[in-house]
């Protein structure tokens, strides 16, 4: 076939079958192992979540990321029924940042913020911050 013509469309539809084919196939042979493709995020079920909104001091964006890996997962992953960890940046904004944390029980997220994991941990991020907010979930599904 020369450069620069069109794809026939009998090509593009014996492509697009055994595309098909091929993705029926693989998803047949993870069911047959009791593997589900990964089509979407699974849910961890019922459990509380809390978005922590940050605005950062000027310049300070950099400090809080690095900040959130050296020392606020550590500090977390280690509490009883903590769940996931995320943090957020603003996609038109340097200052603005969420942390989102997940534990199965509030009690369990109640007993990390008085942790000594928390208390060593938080302060560092709240000396960054210049505002901070905020806001509790209880995920249904």
């Amino acid at each position: 076939m020369p450069k620069n013509e069109p794809v026939p469309v009998q090509v593009l539809t014996v492509r697009r079958r055994w595309l098909k084919s091929f993705a029926f196939g693989a998803a047949a042979a993870l069911a047959g192992r009791g593997l589900k493709p990964n089509l979407y995020a699974q849910s961890p079920g019922k459990s509380v979540q809390l978005h922590i909104y940050i605005e950062v001091k000027p310049g300070k964006g950099t400090e809080l990321e690095k900040l959130y890996h050296s020392a606020y997962v550590p500090a977390i992953k280690v509490q009883d029924g903590f769940l996931s960890t995320r943090l957020l940046r603003h996609y038109d904004s340097d200052s603005k940042y969420e942390i989102d944390i997940s534990f199965k029980t509030e009690k369990q997220r109640a007993a990390w913020a008085k942790s000594k994991e928390h208390q060593a941990a938080w302060p560092k991020v709240e000396e960054v911050g210049a505002k901070i907010t905020w806001q509790g979930f209880d995920q249904l599904a």
